[in-house]
């Protein structure tokens, strides 16, 4: 018998734990505190708890039946076919936990993984996978990411294939879950005995928790336990996000939460003139980080706040999702004014959010859980997204340097494929130089041909199976942003081009061609058309622009624009993920 378990961390820094020692009585502390919560009846049971160990690692398997509950099918069908019909149900759940020397792990079955959910490391997976991380060699196959700037609270992104980790656009994201296939190295190295031939490469989802993707039989977990061990002890590689964890509890409880509620509290003048200007604007992306989809899909939102007996009473219900912020702090100004400060406080700690979808609830989460922002402190940028508190990696701007470099290097062109110089004094424009190339064999000049909004490229360049669209930028520095857009902008237009039946556009920008008397190789228009069912690659090509003509591969920290570097970033990622192959080119100057 196999199974596809996810692996957890317990945490046992938690408030909770961190003064239990010994495991059973973390398991029991786990167990009695969810029941609790959850409002189950029954508790802890010695009983139901048994244990063995294999190796240098102990299991300990707490079975345990969650309360009868009426199912919600008894609602939904008409009370002639239900009112004679028992609608109960009751599910076996177990709670596998998992001691090795320094970790506690746990694996869940049935309703028990909120059971465990308050007191698992919220990085466990992604953690150890920045342990073994190989993003030259590592194929990523899905991703899903918050942005921490930029308009897009949610990302999931989808990858062909051969898409590797290092071609990912991680600036502005933070990763949340990751599923990828790892290097031939690390899946020898630590995962060989999961492996069913010499080619084969492991694939794992991270996140919360590890998960391989293959089922396993017990004494495979057991292996993969006893890797996980050796794992966490390698160093971690910082090269996931540009963002850092903030993990000292001591200076996010004295600095950072304060900050946060003064910053809500101070925004209490600005909730009944939102129009108006003021600088103590609190700025900030309000959604249920757990559910992003069903939160911004609900029809409508019930705010609440706690009553004495700890009960939540629902206060105002709205269908707009811009209006929750407002009016919780509107709610907290009529009860306690602005001038109770800790009262104020308390209130948004209890506070609650509940969605709702066809009158079912979708998502529920505290206030400020569903708040990101970012604010100076010590004039360094922190960000709080989805309850965590990150600031920028000091690696940052070497981030992009190393980055810009690999695709610099990793998907260069051929050397022939712009063979001309680009002198500046004779060829002052970009139009001149792309001009240079009008009367060579295999190359039509498109520059300033455009047709339907759409740029093709400023020189197209073909041979026997390939077809290269190349556009053109003098020099390597913040310009490069108007390029990269080009690129992108035209490789969308021209894959809705290429889908559609007659590729009208491609007939337009012929004909325009022949109009202002260019050359087009002497190629028919069904002929110029058959090009574009060639192998269709991208290439962005540029100058120095340094007095001296030197490489940018080579000399990568001489070119200074960090515009130029995140566009070209980007663009590659983005082109390779969503369009076409690019590769880029150098133009020499003399």
């Amino acid at each position: 018998m196999t199974k596809n378990p996810k692996i957890y961390r317990i945490d046992k820094t938690k408030r909770l734990l961190k003064s239990i020692k010994q495991t059973e009585l973390v398991i029991q502390k786990i167990i009695n505190t969810s029941f609790k919560k959850l409002k189950y009846k029954n508790f802890f049971d010695s009983k139901n708890l048994q244990k063995i160990t294999k190796g240098e690692t102990t299991y300990f398997l707490y079975l345990y039946k969650s309360e009868d509950i009426e199912s919600d099918w008894k609602e939904f069908l008409p009370n002639g076919l239900t009112s004679k019909k028992d609608f109960t149900e009751q599910k076996l759940s177990l709670l596998l936990f998992i001691e090795t020397e320094f970790n506690l792990f746990s694996i869940v079955g049935g309703n028990a993984y909120q059971i465990v959910l308050p007191f698992i490391d919220q990085s466990f997976g992604l953690n150890l996978y920045s342990r073994i991380i190989k993003p030259e060699f590592d194929e990523l196959l899905s991703i899903k990411s918050r942005g921490i700037t930029g308009s897009r609270a949610g990302i999931s992104e989808q990858f062909r294939d051969n898409y590797r980790i290092i071609d990912f656009i991680k600036f502005g994201k933070v990763p949340k879950e990751i599923h990828l296939k790892l290097s031939t190295e690390v899946s020898d190295f630590h995962f060989e005995f999961l492996k069913k031939s010499k080619t084969d490469r492991v694939q794992i989802f991270v996140g919360k928790s590890l998960q391989i993707k293959k089922s396993v039989d017990f004494e495979d977990l057991n292996k993969i336990i006893t890797e996980i061990g050796f794992i966490l002890e390698l160093v971690a590689d910082d090269y996931l996000s540009s963002y850092e964890e903030i993990t000292d509890e001591k200076f996010i409880s004295d600095y950072l939460h304060p900050e946060l509620i003064t910053r809500i509290f101070n925004d209490t003048e600005n909730v009944y003139k939102r129009s108006q200007y003021s600088s103590t604007t609190f700025e900030h992306d309000f959604c249920d980080p757990n559910n992003i989809e069903k939160f911004y899909e609900a029809d409508y939102y019930k705010l609440k706040e706690k009553t004495e007996n700890n009960g939540y009473s629902t206060f105002a219900e709205v269908t707009d999702r811009t209006e929750i912020y407002d009016t919780v702090i509107k709610r907290g100004i009529e009860r306690f004014g602005v001038n109770d400060r800790f009262k104020f406080m308390v209130f948004l700690q209890g506070a609650r959010i509940t969605s709702h979808h066809n009158k079912i609830q979708t998502t529920a989460s505290s206030f400020l859980f569903n708040i990101s922002t970012e604010f100076p402190i010590n004039n360094k940028p922190i960000f709080l997204v989805d309850t965590k508190w990150y600031h920028l990696r000091d690696t940052f701007v070497q981030d992009l340097k190393t980055n810009t470099e690999h695709i610099l290097k990793t998907y260069n062109a051929s050397n022939q494929i712009l063979p001309l110089k680009w002198d500046k004094k004779v060829l002052k424009r970009e139009s001149d130089y792309n001009s240079s190339y009008e009367n060579l064999k295999s190359y039509i000049v498109i520059d300033t041909i455009i047709k339907d909004g759409l740029e093709l490229c400023d020189i197209l360049h073909y041979d026997n199976q390939n077809l290269y669209l190349i556009h053109v930028k003098y020099g390597f520095k913040s310009e490069m942003r108007e390029l990269t857009n080009q690129i992108t902008i035209s490789a969308r237009r021209l894959r809705e081009t290429l889908g559609s039946k007659d590729k009208s556009i491609l007939t337009k920008i012929y004909n325009s061609l022949i109009k202002k008397g260019k050359n087009i190789d002497n190629l028919t228009l069904s002929e110029f058309k058959e090009l574009f069912n060639k192998k269709i690659t991208y290439v962005l090509a540029f100058t120095s622009h340094l007095k001296d003509d030197l490489s940018v591969i080579d000399n990568i920290d001489k070119f200074d624009s960090n515009i130029a570097r995140y566009s070209l970033i980007q663009c590659s990622g983005e082109m390779r993920a969503y369009y076409y192959d690019m590769q880029t080119f150098q133009i020499m100057r003399k």
